[in-house]
Order: structure tokens, then C-alpha cells, then sequence
């Protein structure tokens, strides 16, 4: 799911549809967890961890990031456009 949401900022900043850390997130969380093979529940759980320890918080449909750096790291993600990226 980190990973996931790392992705999407990174494509959607290229495309100026990030602001202030913030981007639409039209997506259900049990189309969420069909699309990464998770449990409902499982998602149910992660979101709420991660808007307690202040990583990312999803409420109407809306991203916000509090720790993209956190975000990167838990999900893996290594092409955050820093120059490297193809």
C-alpha cells in the first residue's frame, strides 16, 4: 500500500495534480485492497496506523502526506524523481 501510494504521488506530482502534499484518491478502500490483494480489514487497519504515526491520512477521497519519506521507505519505493529517474 506504501509503495502504492508512493507511486502515485511521484506520477502525479510530474503532472502538477499534487498541492501541499495532497492528491485525489478516488478510490474505495475495498477496491484498494482487491487492486493490492489485501484483506478489507487489512486495509481498515494499515490506514488508521498510518494516520496515528502521522504518515498519510485519506478522508474524502484526498491524500494527504505527513511523512512522504516514511512513505517511501515502509513501501520500498527507489525512483522518487531526484534527478536519477529514467
Amino acid at each position: 500500500m506504501a509503495y502504492l501510494i508512493a507511486e502515485l504521488h511521484q506520477r502525479l506530482a510530474a503532472m502538477g495534480l499534487v498541492s501541499n502534499e495532497q492528491f485525489d484518491f478516488p478510490i474505495t478502500q475495498s477496491k484498494l485492497a482487491d487492486a493490492l490483494g489485501l484483506s478489507v480489514v487489512h486495509v481498515n487497519r494499515v490506514l488508521p496506523a498510518f494516520r496515528t504515526e502521522g504518515i498519510l491520512d485519506l478522508k474524502r477521497r484526498v491524500v494527504t502526506l505527513g511523512d512522504l519519506e516514511k512513505i517511501v521507505e515502509l513501501g520500498g519505493f527507489d525512483s522518487l524523481d531526484n534527478g536519477t529517474s529514467p
